[in-house]
This record gives structure tokens, C-alpha cells and sequence, in this order.
């Protein structure tokens, strides 16, 4: 009896030991942006979160193809209030080879369009290509009373052998690292930067100065939060060039206010003062700064930020473009001056070769200088400038950026030792213009009462425009049926509200006239058309407010056909400015 038991065992154990694996459907899902996770997000803002989805299914069920993705966020609304819940923006779209098939903002399906795209698994011998793919949800992020850490609620994926994905079955995913994670921060750094002790923006010191280090932090939480403090304090400084051991020494100096409270919405700055050293051997190279802020219970932080960078050196090198409005061919100026604040002189003040980096279309041509070619020497507190020239063109049109022209060189000197060299930080200048339409584009000959309308847009140099002058070619009668609709500079479209002197339109007091990227349409009433056949050039005079004037010759061109040319001998469309019933 005994011997029986022990040899059922033994089977027991042996079928145990050779039966095969058992089969099992299963998935992983792994954020792959933004990563390190947490993702770290601002309130009240638009981000994303990236999964990356892997067929992990073995055995009897590695032949099911994974053909449909379910995102879930919580549905419990969020509390304490006031808050606003984090849900998924509608802006969202499906990786290729699928569709968005369900959306809310709290649930998002996506489903592949053949069984061709749907996943195979990792483990089917041969592989079943693709085993997986990324999804990008891009979340509308709530707004709390304190930082919140958050992740989404479930995700569930669907499996099947079948190409029309018959006989399918779910597998879902409610915790671990399958869902993702981000936290929403409740302060935001909205501004990072370097300045003289009069709080002027400054992008390079001599050494031996002084300058502030200013952080802008925002409470974009739904409560206040108090003793808001740099993190750390002071702010890490990352440093490239030589320093005196400890140095650029910071030291906090005062908070606006002190300590820094902000209510909801509120914003305020946290000041350092950096001191550099000249002597003996002085502080040279450049030097940035990072650090996030926090309230004083770490329960409202936000995400870590970098200060501009800052030059520090024995002299200070700028590079500035000239004129400010700069139009197309134009002569640009470009100075560099170098101005020497150390306490002893310097020598041989060279620049280096100007180096000019055309942007969105921009052209230079014409390039002299440097003028001079060097300077013998500067003497503490003297300042030496080079100059170079060039002529600039650009097409300006009525939506993309603007052409653009960027400027870099640097100064090199010595001290009566080793040759040093400090770069000046690059200035970058719009390329302006006006952008002037005409319609419609053609008449026939001998028309009467042909009415055109210009359209002139403001892409000129941050000044408003204060008048439009259009100037008739030959052969052109205009009558006193004058009209225009006018942006102004509280973005209402006004009717016929500039004045008119014969076709010179003009803006009657400031807040009528046309600021930076707005429109206006000014319409003129010829009484006569050329007799014939030809093309005619208006010219349109633009008037900001530094009384430059400019305009666009090829935009406003029109052409006169011949008399009766298959068509009415009018200018079409006609327009009915007002109807009377």
C-alpha cells in the first residue's frame, strides 16, 4: 500500500514537472515621456503624457493581437474644493494604423484599424510585427489647493485571435506604473533673470560688480500660499570659466514682499545679490543660475528653472543693430563696443570676424567693416566701438515671423599678458514692413465708378500706424466715395472712422490707430478707369508713429482689360456698403 502511494507521488510530481507553461493574456504599459516619472506639470495648463503599450501574452494566447486601448481617468470629482479635476483634452489623436474611437475627458479608446496593425505579441515565434506602440494623451491639468500627484485610473486592452477581432477579451490594468503619472506643481517660475542693481535686464558684467539674481514666482494653486522660498536657497550656481574659490558669491538680500505670501493668482520675486571679484586674480568666464520655490510646508512647489546666462568678465562686450525699425533695403549698422572696467588698462582691443545669421528668409549683402580694425588700448572706464554695415531684405507677409537678421562677434585684449577674448550676448532685429493687398485685382478699361480697396496690414516695427495715402497712377480719377474699417488699438473694427483728405486716410487721436499685426481695408471710388488696356501701380504710403513711410509696390497692381472684354463694364464685385429697406 505504502509502495503504491509513494509511486503515485512520483507520477504526481512528474506530470507536474513536464506540463507545459500555461497560457495568458497580458500587456505592459510605460510612460516614455515625460520621463524621469513624474512628469512634473503647471496648473491650468495643456500637457501630455506618453505611454508606450507592448503584446505580452504567452503561451496558447501569444496569437492574440492586441487591437484596442482604453485610457481612464478618475470620475470622482476633486476635492477640497475650489479645484478643478485633470481630464483629457480633446486635442488628443491615435498613433498610425489607428483610430480615436470614443472620447471624453475622462475616457479616451483607441482602436486598430486592421488586424495588420493590432499588436502581436513578444513572445509568438516568428514575431508578429509591431508588438507595440505609444500613445500620446494630452491632459488639460486641473487646478488644486496644494500639489497634487496623479496617474490615470485604469487601462484597459483588448485581445483576440480572430481578424475580425471576434471573441475578444480584456485585460485591465489598475495600478503600477501600467498608468502613468504626473504631478501637478502649485507655483510657477515665470521669469528667471539677471540684472544690474537698478533692476535693468543684463545679460553680461565686468568683474568686480555687483548684479541681482531675480526669481518671479506665481501662485497658480486655488489657495494662498505663504513663506515662499528659493529651493535651494540661493539658487545653484553653474559656473564655466575661472572663479575665486566660493565665488559668484550670493547672498539673499530681500523678497518682495518678505516674507513671500501670494494669494491665488498672484505673483512676486525673490532677489539675490551676486558679487564678483577683481582682484587679485578676477572672476571670468559665465555663470547661470537654477533652483524651483516651494511655500513653507513643501506643500506647493514647482518645476526647477534656469536663469538667462550671464557673462562676467574684465570687460563688458555689447552688440547692438541700428536703426531700430529696420526696413527692407535697408542699411543695418551693427556696433560692437567694448567698454573696460577693470582698473588697469588693456591692449590690442580686436574684434573677432562678424559672423550675420539670416532668419526666416532675411538676405544681407554689402558688408563692410570692422571699422576700426582694432584699438591700442582702453583705459579703465574707456570704452572703444566697432562697426560694421550691411544691406538687408526681406518679404514680410501677413502671418509667419518676421525675416529677421542676428549679430555675433567678440573682443579680444590683454593685459599685457595672455591674449582673452569675451563674446558679446547676439542681437537679433526684425526685418518690418507693411503688407499691402489690393481688390479686386483687374477692371476693364473705362470703367465708372470703379470701386478698389486696400488692404494694409501692420507688420512694421511696434509703432502704431497713423495714416494710409494711396496714390493713383495715370489714367485714374478718384471721387470723394471714400470708406474704411479700421482696427484700432482696442481691437474694435471701426466703420469710416478716420478722417479723409482726398485719398490720405488718417487716424483722428491715438486709440484709433492701427497697432503691430492688425488691419485695416481703406476703399476709394474711382470716377474714371484708364481708356485702355495695361496694368496700373498704386502707391500706398504707410505712416507709423515715427513718421516712417513705407509700402509694398508688386501688391498693388491692377489690371485694366480691355473695354467690354466678355464681361460688364464695371468692377466686380459690386459693393453694397449699407441697404436701406
Amino acid at each position: 500500500m505504502k509502495q503504491r502511494m509513494i509511486f503515485g507521488l512520483i507520477g504526481l510530481i512528474a506530470i507536474l514537472w513536464f506540463a507545459p507553461a500555461q497560457a495568458a493574456r497580458s500587456y505592459s504599459a510605460a510612460q516614455t515621456s515625460p520621463t524621469p516619472t513624474p512628469g512634473q506639470f503647471d496648473m491650468g495648463t495643456t500637457q501630455s503624457i506618453t505611454l508606450s503599450v507592448t503584446n505580452t501574452s504567452t503561451g496558447a494566447n501569444s496569437d492574440e493581437r492586441l487591437y484596442q486601448v482604453q485610457f481612464q481617468l478618475s470620475t470622482t470629482a476633486c476635492s477640497p474644493t475650489p479645484c478643478t479635476n485633470t481630464v483629457f483634452s480633446s486635442a488628443t489623436t491615435a498613433p498610425a494604423g489607428w483610430t480615436r474611437t470614443a472620447f471624453s475627458g475622462t475616457s479616451i479608446t483607441f482602436k486598430a484599424n486592421s488586424f495588420a496593425n493590432a499588436l502581436g505579441s513578444t513572445m509568438q515565434s516568428p514575431n508578429v510585427l509591431p508588438t507595440n506602440t505609444s500613445f500620446a494623451l494630452v491632459l488639460a491639468v486641473g487646478t488644486f489647493t496644494a500639489d497634487l500627484s496623479q496617474t490615470l485610473s485604469k487601462v484597459t486592452a483588448r485581445l483576440s485571435p480572430n481578424t475580425g477581432f471576434g471573441g475578444s477579451h480584456a485585460v485591465n490594468c489598475t495600478s503600477g506604473s501600467c498608468l502613468g503619472s504626473w504631478k501637478a506643481m502649485s507655483l510657477q517660475i515665470t521669469s528667471f533673470q539677471t540684472t544690474d542693481l537698478s533692476g535693468n535686464p543684463i545679460s553680461g558684467t565686468a568683474s568686480g560688480n555687483s548684479f541681482r539674481v531675480v526669481i518671479t514666482a506665481k501662485n497658480i494653486s486655488t489657495a494662498t500660499q505663504n513663506g515662499i522660498v528659493a529651493n535651494p536657497s540661493p539658487p545653484t550656481a553653474n559656473t564655466v570659466g575661472t572663479w575665486k574659490p566660493g565665488s559668484p558669491g550670493c547672498s539673499l538680500t530681500s523678497t518682495n514682499p518678505s516674507p513671500l505670501n501670494l494669494a491665488s493668482g498672484a505673483s512676486g520675486t525673490i532677489t539675490y545679490t551676486c558679487t564678483t571679484v577683481s582682484t587679485p586674480t578676477p572672476d571670468n568666464g559665465t555663470v547661470s543660475f537654477t533652483a524651483a520655490v516651494r511655500n513653507g510646508t513643501t506643500t506647493a512647489t514647482s518645476r526647477s528653472a534656469t536663469s538667462n546666462v550671464i557673462t562676467v568678465s574684465q570687460i563688458t562686450v555689447q552688440m547692438d543693430i541700428t536703426p531700430v525699425c529696420l526696413f527692407s533695403g535697408n542699411t543695418a549698422t551693427m556696433k560692437l563696443t567694448a567698454t573696460n572696467s577693470t582698473l588697469l588698462t588693456i591692449f590690442s582691443v580686436t574684434p573677432s570676424a562678424l559672423t550675420i545669421t539670416p532668419l526666416n528668409g532675411a538676405s544681407t549683402s554689402a558688408l563692410t567693416g570692422p571699422s576700426p580694425a582694432s584699438i591700442a588700448s582702453l583705459a579703465p572706464g574707456a570704452s572703444g566701438t566697432f562697426t560694421w554695415t550691411a544691406t538687408v531684405t526681406g518679404t514680410v507677409d501677413t502671418t509667419s515671423s518676421k525675416p529677421a537678421i542676428k549679430a555675433d562677434a567678440s573682443a579680444s585684449y590683454n593685459f599685457g599678458g595672455p591674449l582673452q577674448t569675451t563674446p558679446a550676448v547676439s542681437d537679433t532685429e526684425d526685418v518690418d514692413d507693411f503688407v499691402v493687398s489690393v481688390s479686386p485685382t483687374s477692371t476693364n478699361a473705362s470703367s465708372v465708378n470703379a470701386e478698389l480697396t486696400f488692404h494694409v496690414k501692420n507688420r512694421g516695427c511696434g509703432n502704431n500706424v497713423t495714416q494710409v495715402a494711396i496714390t493713383a497712377p495715370a489714367g485714374w480719377t478718384a471721387s470723394s466715395d471714400v470708406y474704411s474699417i479700421v482696427t484700432d488699438t482696442l481691437g474694435n473694427s471701426l466703420e469710416n472712422n478716420w478722417t479723409v483728405s482726398g485719398t490720405t486716410f488718417s487716424a483722428p487721436n491715438p486709440a484709433a490707430q492701427m497697432p503691430t499685426d492688425k488691419s485695416g481695408d481703406f476703399s476709394v471710388v474711382f470716377s474714371a478707369t484708364p481708356s485702355s488696356a495695361g496694368t496700373s501701380v498704386f502707391t500706398v504710403s504707410v505712416t507709423d508713429g515715427t513718421n516712417t513711410a513705407n509700402h509694398n509696390g508688386p501688391e498693388t497692381t491692377v489690371t485694366v482689360n480691355a473695354f467690354r472684354s466678355g464681361t460688364l463694364n464695371q468692377t466686380q464685385p459690386s459693393i453694397w456698403r449699407e441697404i436701406f429697406q
